[in-house]
């Protein structure tokens, strides 16, 4: 396309757009209608750089808390120890409430029922949980959830990849992933081509 073409073109778009938005029946609902839309835009974008900020505060306390806790040798309550168990099998399988958990001492006993496939991610899982000294696996795994109520229910496997992906993400990672993403397309730009 030589270079009068494009203008022309590029000039019936201009004037095109021109006449939508200063129509006079119609061109003042337009205007606001396109008024409206920036300004939710502009809030949308507030929110989300809101919700980036906390989320990423958060993580930082998080990461705080994590490294004076590796600094310090307390014992740990076994209550909380089972609460962080709980709240890891909630990331873990697919049917958390079906697995019962007790500690004494740190040595974490899991009871109840899980498909079978499962059982070893949560073990090894459960093994890494912060004031875990032990697992005692006592779990009956189960090939299907046929005919066990406990394990009945359409629920995703949150360890799982395609469960990650079909979440929502966090506000940081999902910034995270738009800067990895542009990078990527950028080097992918900048890359000389191969005869």
């Amino acid at each position: 396309m030589n270079s009068t073409a494009r203008s022309s073109l590029i000039g019936a778009g201009c004037g095109a757009t021109l006449m939508f938005i200063f129509d006079p029946s119609r061109g003042a609902r337009r205007r606001a209608l396109v008024r409206d839309k920036f300004v939710r835009a502009a809030h949308k974008t507030r929110e989300a750089a809101g919700a980036t900020k906390r989320d990423i505060e958060n993580r930082l306390t998080g990461a705080a808390a994590h490294a004076r806790f590796l600094m310090t040798e307390e014992a740990v309550d076994d209550r909380i120890v089972c609460e962080r168990v709980r709240a890891e099998l909630g990331r873990i399988a697919s049917h958390p409430r079906a697995i019962l958990v007790a500690s004494n001492g740190g040595i974490v006993t899991l009871t109840g029922d899980a498909l079978a496939d499962e059982v070893p991610m949560i073990v090894s899982r459960v093994s890494r949980v912060r004031g875990v000294q032990d697992v005692r696996n006592a779990i009956r795994p189960h090939a299907s959830a046929d005919r066990l109520p406990a394990l009945q229910g359409r629920s995703a496997r949150p360890g799982w990849w395609s469960t990650w992906i079909r979440e929502s993400w966090s506000p940081a990672a999902a910034v995270a992933a738009a800067i990895g993403a542009t990078a990527f397309a950028i080097a992918l730009a900048r890359r000389p081509s191969t005869p």
